[in-house]
């Protein structure tokens, strides 16, 4: 099965290509531009390094979210308009599960963990190791959620690897857990992990692909508090 995936739910962007689970090109962007320019050039260019074309696609990956709104809405774009013309399956990967696979080789639990702004976070927790018989080497152990820093230090277990570009500021901000910050190298979103999710995911038509925010873009959330504050002077 040759996939290709693709990654834009943050600041950096990234395509890959793979046949049966294995890596045969990718390439990867975090240079500032924009998500809109940089994609295309990218698939394109994976697909040639990996001597093939867009015919020989037999399955999209993408990146579905949490992440920044912008970059969701132009990697599942991408994702549709392919899978469309080529009447292909897609795979909707979790944001924070593909960056558990960033981690694998680590033993014990992976704390996936993006910056949402507004003093939240983006989290889940997952179990990395060698399953039995087959099963997918990263285990979920929380539902994506948006979260307090103060909750999610609540939930912590002891001693988990800290990936996404939470890290930091979760390593920095929540003390006594153990936690320990993933490698900068191992730390953002990259479409290779999000490839190697898919291998363990269900496919879904393109139709079907939609974003999973979490919680409602900064636009709509700031004119929800100004119509309340404007209803509270009443």
């Amino acid at each position: 099965m040759i996939t290709l995936a693709l990654d834009t739910s943050s600041r950096a962007c990234s395509a890959a290509v793979t046949k049966d689970g294995v890596l045969l090109s990718e390439g990867y962007l975090n240079n500032g531009m924009t998500h809109s320019r940089t994609l295309l050039p990218l698939i394109e260019s994976a697909l040639e390094n990996a001597s093939l074309g867009f015919g020989d696609l037999e399955r999209i990956a993408v990146s579905a979210g949490p992440g920044s709104f912008t970059g969701l809405r132009i990697g599942l774009s991408m994702a549709k308009g392919i899978a469309f013309v080529r009447q292909l399956p897609c795979v909707p990967v979790s944001t924070l599960e593909a960056l558990a696979y960033n981690a694998i080789g680590w033993r014990g639990p992976v704390l996936a963990v993006l910056d949402a702004r507004a003093g939240q976070v983006y989290a889940a927790l997952f179990e990395l190791g060698t399953g039995p018989g087959g099963e997918a080497p990263v285990r979920r152990l929380w539902d994506d959620a948006a979260m307090t820093l103060e909750e999610l230090a609540q939930r912590l277990p002891e001693g988990a690897l800290a990936v996404g570009d939470g890290a930091a500021i979760v390593c920095q901000k929540i003390q006594g857990k153990g936690l320990v910050p993933a490698p900068e190298r191992m730390r953002l979103q990259r479409a290779s992990s999000v490839a190697a999710a898919a291998e363990h995911l269900p496919a879904v038509s393109a139709d079907a692909l939609s974003p999973a925010y979490l919680r409602k873009p900064q636009a709509e959330r700031e004119r929800e508090a100004r119509l309340k504050a404007e209803a509270s002077g009443l």
